[in-house]
């Protein structure tokens, strides 16, 4: 039973993290229609922007650094790269995002190397709680406290600001907001940014819990895709949902049968698509570009 417990907070863990990937990932396509591999990059480079910043100013000052400079990044593809790729088809997309994934892959070998790194948790928070007949180190405790916080912050924008109104209209029809003077463009520049910047903070923030490599990035998106479409293409909550059973599932999976753990979830995925094609808060209906 402690193994047990153990192997759920574990999950509840990363599972936020899968969330975090998630939710930048789900609203970007509801937004823009961009099925874009190059998500988890973003997450590779928060981590490295972190861990440089935080080995000279401190864990504080690489949690900061992280999200503005990813997305710096991520305005500057949309500006110059990625725009004329929202028009085409999937193929296309994926495509071209991949082959960002792997051009920032490989710089980030050439600058940092090939081997992983980790940044040691902070002595402050190098502590274990008392949970029942279980410990849990405290910082994988705020880490998971803080990736809440911000899906609530992330939440708020998206239902409570006019950008997020012009978003969520933008979903089911972008020509009518913009004959109704909506700026999309911006507003969807606004949110690719915003998606990126969460992706580069956990990044950052998980850096102490997970060691990272230049193909990090790819080893968190594929299951964060995986997410997505669990949860239902352009689904807040959806995303929430599916990073959090994803999780769960692997963890636990990890402790009963190691072997099956990176199987479950694509056996997951398979039967909510026979099941439930839409995802487990997806809408079936047809969105109108």
């Amino acid at each position: 039973m402690v193994a047990l417990s153990q192997a759920l907070l574990n999950g509840v863990v990363l599972g936020l993290i899968y969330v975090a990937i998630a939710v930048g990932l789900t609203i970007v396509f509801g937004t823009l229609r961009l099925v874009n591999f190059a998500h988890g990059a973003f997450y590779a480079i928060g981590a490295y922007v972190g861990l440089v910043v935080a080995q000279t100013w401190g864990l504080g000052a690489g949690f900061i650094a992280a999200p503005i400079a990813v997305a710096i990044f991520a305005i500057l593809l949309d500006r110059f790269l990625l725009r004329p790729f929202y028009a085409k088809d999937a193929t296309s997309q994926i495509l071209v995002t991949f082959g960002i994934a792997l051009i920032v892959e490989e710089t980030l070998k050439l600058i940092f190397g090939a081997t992983t790194q980790q940044y040691p948790v902070p002595a402050a928070l190098a502590t274990s709680f008392s949970l029942g007949a279980i410990t849990y180190p405290a910082y994988r405790l705020l880490f998971a406290l803080g990736v809440i916080v911000m899906l609530v912050l992330v939440w708020f924008f998206i239902e409570r600001t006019d950008y997020g109104l012009i978003v969520r209209a933008g979903v089911r029809d972008r020509t009518m907001v913009q004959l109704l003077g909506g700026n999309i463009r911006q507003a969807s520049t606004i949110v690719f940014a915003l998606g990126a910047a969460i992706a580069g903070l956990v990044g950052a923030a998980a850096s102490p819990i997970y060691s990272i490599a230049p193909g990090t990035g790819f080893a968190f998106l594929v299951p964060s895709f995986v997410v997505v479409v669990v949860g239902g293409l352009g689904s807040f909550w959806g995303a929430v949902l599916g990073g959090l059973l994803i999780g769960e599932l692997q963890s636990v999976t990890t402790l009963v049968f190691p072997p099956a753990a990176n199987v479950i979830i694509y056996l997951c995925m398979a039967l909510v698509l026979l099941l439930r094609p839409q995802g487990l808060l997806g809408e079936s209906e047809v969105i109108r570009q």
